[in-house]
């Protein structure tokens, strides 16, 4: 078989930077309103049970999930409704994801002495959980047949969540949490590619 055979279409490969390049901005834009929530007066700290509202739980998933929507409906690959019902998902999704590793990190780590496989394995778990909780919403508000994108969703959304041991290395949300964020949404994105070569929605 010839390489350009085994490439993906030229088309697929131009969407998927597209939507990385969309996902880099998402990240961008969500450490930034993390890291300036006092300042510009969105900080907020709940704590009801289990369940913990902070900005850093919160704003990723609800930007990623505002781009993307906006995205596939100027694209004409989703209708308002659609995209909300994304947008929703995302910021869900992404909720469940930073419970993971906050409880993981909040009982296995110890300060400045914890392990750089604590902090890729809560990744891990939490980027399982939030690309599945995503990808099912995905395939149920796209119906998009098969399983070939949920299971590369779930597939990317896991490994790029051991990006996260990137915040070992620069505490308060600084430039380590700032990278995570950036190649992890940007990760994300690009395996989204095949929502935009679907046939426009009304």
């Amino acid at each position: 078989m010839a390489v350009a055979e085994a490439l993906p279409p030229a088309g697929s490969r131009s969407n998927a930077l597209k939507l990385a390049a969309l996902g880099a901005v998402s990240g961008a834009v969500s450490w930034l309103l993390i890291t300036y929530a006092d300042p510009l007066n969105i900080h907020f700290d709940i704590e009801e049970g289990v369940l913990v509202l902070l900005p850093v739980g919160v704003f990723p998933g609800l930007v990623f999930g505002i781009l993307f929507a906006a995205g596939l409906v100027l694209a004409r690959r989703a209708n308002g409704l659609r995209g909300l019902g994304y947008t929703i998902s995302s910021a869900v999704g992404y909720l469940a994801a930073f419970h993971v590793a906050f409880y993981i990190l909040g009982n296995l780590s110890h300060g400045s002495d914890t392990s750089f496989i604590v902090y890729v394995g809560a990744g891990i778990a939490a980027g399982l959980v939030g690309s599945a909780v995503l990808g099912l919403a995905t395939k149920i508000l796209f119906s998009h047949r098969g399983y070939r994108l949920f299971t590369r969703s779930v597939i990317v959304g896991s490994l790029a969540g051991a990006l996260l041991v990137l915040g070992m290395f620069d505490d308060h949300n600084g430039l380590g949490f700032l990278a995570f964020f950036i190649l992890w949404q940007a990760a994300y994105g690009a395996c989204l590619a095949p929502l935009l070569g679907r046939p426009a929605q009304r």
